[in-house]
């Protein structure tokens, strides 16, 4: 009586016919290219791209990795675009604020 489930559990399920979906994060790694920060932004894409080259290969273990890495770095770029517009906005403000101290002293 067979589950068909490989006996070994490092062998490869892909070639017992089981097949594993593994999230790419392609279209997060996208958003936050455009939206947040480009260069981390590709880090990411590249490795979305990566999950499904290896799912293609049968290698699920190699497409765990990189979807886990895709993932990562889509956070990585969301924060770091949330943190600079923060840090811009912050800058923004503080210059207009002196802007306005300024024109208080040309007055008088």
């Amino acid at each position: 009586m067979s589950t068909g489930l490989p006996k070994n559990p490092y062998e490869n399920p892909a070639l017992h016919g089981i097949s594993e979906k593994v999230p790419n994060y392609l279209v997060q790694s996208i958003l936050v290219t455009l939206c947040c920060c480009p260069p981390l932004g590709i880090v990411a894409i590249v490795y979305a791209i990566q999950v499904n080259s290896m799912l293609v290969a049968n290698d699920v273990a190699g497409a765990r990795v990189r979807s886990c890495r895709a993932k990562i770095w889509c956070w990585i770029a969301l924060a770091c675009g949330i943190a600079l517009s923060i840090y811009f906005i912050i800058i923004y403000f503080a210059v207009a604020g002196l802007e306005v101290e300024q024109q208080k002293f040309s007055r008088v």
